[in-house]
């Protein structure tokens, strides 16, 4: 498959269409759950979906590539998140937890919403908690873990080349969104529950005008 290098740049998407796409699914019959799997484990998870951008609006969204040591899913990309622990106050103070552990990331962080429910390889359930981040020059701190960051262009995202493919785990079949990205001499596969929420808030942010 031939991989899709983003533009370094590209259009912000205003804030306020971002924040019509976190509410048309709220709307929706399942608010609350984008994947059809059940989970097998009753822990929860959360992942946080950075924007970054200025008073304009997004310009890029931060993903992590896992580091090819990682105990869990080892040179994926991914949102930066993790699982729920006893002192977290909810959902979205886990994934400013993890977001800090990962990323150090620390303040700055306006939350904007939350996007219904995906499956992690059929075990976990996790809640994609959204942020603004208006950083004038993003910096990370990278835990062990992880590879490295990258900062995408979002615009360019709408119109990339995205395939499908047929997953089947636990005698449920899916066609799960997969897109081959490469940036800076670097490429790896855009794929499974991360792909398959991202995909879907893609094409939910496509039609918000």
């Amino acid at each position: 498959m031939t991989a899709w290098r983003p533009p370094t740049d590209g259009p912000p998407v205003p804030w306020p269409r971002i924040a019509e796409s976190l509410r048309l699914p709220q709307l929706g019959a399942h608010p609350h759950k984008l994947s059809p799997r059940i989970p097998e484990s009753p822990r929860r998870a959360a992942v946080g979906v950075i924007l970054w951008g200025d008073a304009a609006g997004a310009r890029k969204v931060v993903l992590v590539q896992r580091g090819y040591g990682a105990p869990q899913h080892p040179g994926e990309v991914a949102f930066p998140g993790g699982m729920v622990e006893s002192g977290d106050r909810d959902l979205p103070a886990t994934a400013r937890r993890e977001v800090a552990e990962e990323l150090g990331i620390t303040g700055g962080l306006w939350e904007l919403g939350c996007f219904p429910d995906g499956v992690a390889k059929a075990q976990v359930r996790f809640t994609p908690v959204f942020f603004r981040w208006e950083e004038p020059e993003p910096r990370f701190t990278l835990d062990r873990e992880l590879e490295q960051a990258l900062l995408v262009p979002l615009a360019p995202l709408l119109e990339a080349p995205w395939t499908l493919e047929l997953l089947d785990r636990h005698d449920l079949a899916l066609e799960v969104p997969r897109l081959e990205l490469a940036m800076d001499g670097w490429a790896a596969p855009l794929w499974g529950a991360t792909a398959f929420v991202f995909k879907a808030w893609l094409d939910v942010l496509k039609g918000c005008r």
